[in-house]
């Protein structure tokens, strides 16, 4: 766990209080905090540690600090020392960070595939089994209701359902660079308990975190290859809400873009919704952010688009008042919508 939290405290770069760290794990889905996940390219990151505390993260940073670690810069505003460098390349050599975690692509998704993925095995592994008499491993009625309904969809017999859901698992799981007895060890079936997250953490080996980010990584790389050739995989393509398989926008901002579509102006908005110009602005810097087709040529125009994007070469992109020294005809929602729009493009 520290080791992700210094690395995302290494690209956050001191510019970001530690709160905006405890939003990110948590997944609070504010424009602020959205923006900041695209900008410094934390996304992987978004909502994958929801149970982190305030309390506790302050804790970690404080024993980072004792340990010479980070380094407070302001109030709440850490970076990391030479030190901290080196003893994260260090243990970043042992163990690399996952490589197809992706947490604001997934977060949606993951907690229901996972309770009808491990529900759909049970009630296989025991039907096949000629047992019928079981304590479910989920107790949800509206993921017991959706798995029943899911099986009569198949509409064929339970040992060639059971098949066909093994042979999908055994292609979907199979990867190199993830470690697929992460999640065999939590399934549940016939005669079999699968184990909690710490049981298998401990079962395994791995710190509880270290366990989660690895897991979590697992079933992004399902996703990965589920969602890319769905054709190969239609039982557990079925199991991922298709409704959420693409990030929406806040209801707020959502809100804001249906007006913007009517032909609505950012000041008329900001009177209709009866909100401040600014809260509009950060709506409309969310949507440049989600929706790859967004145009943001209506309010930034090319030439001073060109003179943001050069000055973001020169300097650090996160770091908004040294853009805006260099091109002073710019407000800083033009500087954040351009970041927000071309922020991922890499420069020579």
């Amino acid at each position: 766990m520290e080791t992700v939290v210094l690395s995302i405290l290494k690209r956050i770069n001191g510019e970001r209080t530690i709160y905006s760290l405890f939003h990110l794990l948590q997944g609070k889905r504010s424009s602020q905090t959205i923006q900041d996940a695209h900008l410094y390219k934390i996304t992987p990151y978004f909502h994958t540690y929801p149970s982190v505390t305030r309390e506790g993260l302050e804790k970690m940073i404080n024993r980072l600090q004792h340990r010479g670690l980070v380094e407070e810069i302001a109030d709440t505003k850490v970076m990391l020392t030479g030190k901290g460098e080196a003893t994260l390349e260090q243990e970043l050599s042992k163990y690399r960070l996952p490589d197809y975690l992706n947490g604001w692509k997934y977060h949606q998704v993951t907690d229901t595939f996972w309770e009808r993925l491990t529900l759909l095995i049970q009630v296989s592994s025991n039907l096949i089994n000629q047992e019928r008499s079981f304590i479910p491993v989920r107790n949800k009625r509206e993921t017991l209701t959706w798995v029943k309904q899911y099986i009569k969809q198949q509409n064929e017999d339970r040992y060639k359902l059971a098949e066909r859901l093994y042979g999908e698992l055994i292609c979907a799981l199979d990867n190199e660079k993830t470690k697929p007895e992460l999640v065999v060890l939590r399934l549940t079936g016939y005669r079999k308990i699968g184990l909690t997250t710490m049981q298998a953490a401990e079962w395994i080996g791995l710190e509880p975190a270290h366990y989660h980010f690895e897991f979590l990584n697992c079933l992004h790389a399902m996703f990965d290859k589920v969602l890319g050739n769905s054709e190969a995989y239609p039982l557990l393509n079925g199991l991922i809400r298709k409704a959420e398989r693409n990030v929406p926008l806040t209801i707020s901002t959502d809100k804001t873009y249906k007006l913007m579509q009517k032909g609505y102006t950012l000041e008329e908005i900001a009177a209709v919704r009866n909100l401040k110009q600014s809260t509009i602005e950060d709506h409309v810097v969310e949507i440049a952010l989600s929706i790859k087709e967004f145009n943001i040529d209506h309010y930034v125009p090319l030439n001073k688009r060109e003179s943001i994007l050069q000055a973001a070469q020169r300097n650090s992109a996160k770091k908004l008042k040294q853009i805006k020294e260099q091109v002073a005809d710019a407000s800083y929602f033009e500087i954040r919508l351009v970041l927000a729009k071309y922020g991922d493009v890499e420069w020579s």
